[in-house]
């Protein structure tokens, strides 16, 4: 415990919500059941494969598909099948493969898990005759057996598993049937998601965490000489299906798995405490029978606005949609991929999706329609601006002292801004090489006033089409600018080398001296900067001087106006076609705003904030000429 409140309370530190619930079937005096009933709770079994939990499993499934009007009864109907499904047989008949004939229909289960790599039990050339023949339960990998299991206790016959249903040593395969999997998890009957198993060899049948259970005496108050002991089941109350979901779960990390996720008509989550199901009408954690309403991003994405055909319903349609859609980046940002060629394919299914509500063209990772505010993304430090006061007044030397000539530099190659690896576009978030804090203004794009002007993009797909990697994309904007010099690196120590030379009275001349400083800090040192957001895409060398500020929105509402600029510098001749139009990347973005109020008791966030204002001053001191730019 800590110190007491200011009313004299104890003030406490929160260790864990608990719920406290007496098990089914105790005894309850009678005039005391009004109180107890609603708590009453079975006790959960220790072993996922019980009879129990199999049940509620299938009770679950059953009640959905003939109940919950919003899940569409009237359409669970048998689809086409995928290529190949597993059979997945009975206590009497081997698992086998099935390879399907054209035109076949029937349900199925999808599982959505973390394969692995050590697994060699897969299908392949050599495997293939074998699983068709059937193989005995046993030799499958544990987490594949319990996949066999649950398909059959949900009384489905066929389960699709992507490292038995596509050939792992077929190239030509692999391409063909990798672009059919978002199929396989869209019109699967329901998917279970191995979410306590790390690899395929780990199993989720048997990871129950235990529940903590305990006796207690009760004692009503009307009769305080009678004391009696009920069981009571003592369990969080915190769910891992909500948006908070936990971290140590490698399946919620995997970059694939949100889009299985997300394609799903239902889920069956076995996570490392217990079992939850979730469906448009909602979630239920065992051993709740009937779900309620959430607000996962799973409901969100099943329930995504239509219009009534009135132009304002249709524009808030398609504003909660764009909005949805910034949230799911949110969440893709925070998990990973094996390969950075596949971040835009790892969501194209989903995109496609979108795109059959929204009918905008798909800009490598973001909207058409809502471009102008999809170009605010920023990478946030992990400081956020703050920290111990050593480093706030460190930061307290950029308007005392001047950063450029008292602090040490970064070796003269590159400076940190988020390295591109030409797997996007600068201009997208696609085009960052780490997504770590990837976020957007918490503004709504209807509190913002855009100064810029999308004049085209245009986007050439690589392989996957419209929503798959891109090989070139290519943004017009109109725009308030203003060209600057800035100082990234250091100097040769040859005073009068005359590139350096002219490096300095390019840089003293430059106009905007305090937006200078901002940005030259924001491109080194970004953790420093109280306020001021930052998110660069590309590789920056600390030789560049040459670089545009380019005015994109500023707030229309609250006391705090905000203004928003890219950061753009200009391609070598090379890279920008020799002869054409000059091109540029972003490099960042910058939140200006005026001198910042607020209790910090450190001198180095106010001398951070009067920086900041005065480069906010300095931007919107007098009127911007106006400048066509290509970003790509």
């Amino acid at each position: 415990m800590s110190d007491n409140d200011k009313h004299g309370r104890p003030d406490g530190t929160w260790v864990a919500q608990l719920d406290i619930c007496i098990a089914k079937g105790a005894e309850i005096p009678e005039g005391d059941t009004h109180l107890l009933e609603r708590l009453a709770l079975n006790e959960t079994p220790a072993d996922l494969r019980s009879e129990t939990c199999l049940t509620l499993a299938a009770d679950w499934l059953a009640k959905c598909s003939r109940e919950h009007i919003e899940c569409g009864t009237d359409k669970d109907q048998p689809a086409l099948l995928p290529t190949r499904v597993i059979d997945v047989g009975n206590s009497l008949t081997p698992p086998h493969l099935h390879v399907s004939e054209d035109g076949e229909t029937e349900k199925w289960v999808a599982l959505s898990y973390c394969g692995g790599k050590d697994s060699d039990f897969t299908l392949n050339a050599s495997s293939f005759n074998n699983l068709r023949s059937g193989q005995p339960l046993s030799d499958f990998p544990p987490s594949l057996r319990d996949a066999v299991l649950v398909t059959r206790a949900l009384g489905v016959r066929y389960l699709w598993v992507d490292s038995l249903c596509i050939f792992q040593d077929d190239p030509n395969d692999l391409a063909v049937e990798a672009s059919k999997t978002s199929r396989a998890f869209s019109n699967a009957v329901v998917t279970i998601a191995a979410t306590s198993a790390e690899t395929v060899n780990d199993g989720f049948l048997d990871k129950r965490e235990p529940h903590y259970n305990c006796y207690f005496p009760w004692r009503r108050y009307d009769h305080p000489d009678s004391v009696k002991t009920y069981p009571v089941i003592f369990r969080s109350s915190k769910s891992p299906i909500n948006k908070d979901r936990p971290r140590d779960s490698r399946w919620a990390t995997s970059g694939w798995t949100l889009q299985e996720e997300l394609l799903s008509k239902r889920l069956l989550y076995y996570t490392k405490r217990e079992m939850i199901w979730e469906c448009r009408a909602g979630t239920a954690t065992e051993p709740a029978e009937e779900p309620t309403p959430n607000s996962t991003l799973f409901s969100k994405v099943k329930h995504l606005p239509a219009g009534s055909g009135k132009l304002e319903d249709s524009t808030k349609s398609v504003a909660a949609t764009h909005k949805v859609w910034y949230e799911l980046l949110r969440e893709y940002a925070r998990r990973h991929l094996t390969s950075d060629n596949d971040h835009l394919l790892a969501i194209g299914a989903i995109a496609e999706s979108f795109h059959t509500q929204l009918k905008e063209q798909y800009c490598a990772g973001l909207w058409r329609g809502d471009l102008l505010f999809g170009l605010l993304w920023s990478l946030h430090c992990s400081s956020g601006g703050s920290g111990p006061p050593g480093k706030i007044l460190r930061r307290a030397m950029l308007r005392f002292f001047g950063y450029d000539d008292k602090h040490p530099r970064l070796p003269a190659r590159t400076i940190p801004t988020g390295v591109s690896k030409n797997h996007g576009p600068s201009w997208s978030w696609v085009g960052a090489d780490t997504f770590d804090g990837l976020t957007w203004p918490s503004q709504s794009t209807d509190t913002l006033d855009y100064l810029a002007k999308v004049v085209g993009v245009e986007v050439r797909d690589k392989l996957h089409g419209d929503f798959g990697p891109v090989e070139d994309a290519v943004l017009t904007l109109d725009a308030p600018y203003r060209h600057l010099y800035l100082r990234l690196g250091g100097y040769s120590k040859s005073l009068w080398n005359p590139m350096n030379v002219v490096r300095r009275v390019l840089t003293r001349l430059s106009p905007l001296p305090r937006t200078r400083k901002l940005a030259q800090v924001a491109l080194m040192r970004p953790d420093y900067l109280a306020s001021t957001t930052t998110g660069g895409s590309v590789n920056v060398s600390s030789s560049s001087t040459e670089f545009t500020l380019v005015q994109l929105a500023k707030t229309n509402t609250g006391t705090q106006p905000v203004l928003y600029l890219l950061l753009l510098q200009r391609q070598t001749r090379e890279k920008a076609n020799s002869g054409g139009p000059q091109r540029y990347r972003r490099v960042g973005l910058l939140r200006l705003m005026p001198y910042k109020h607020d209790n910090d008791n450190y001198i180095g966030e106010d001398m951070t904030d009067l920086l900041e204002g005065a480069a906010y001053r300095e931007v919107t001191k007098k009127e911007w000429p106006v400048g066509t730019f290509i970003i790509d």
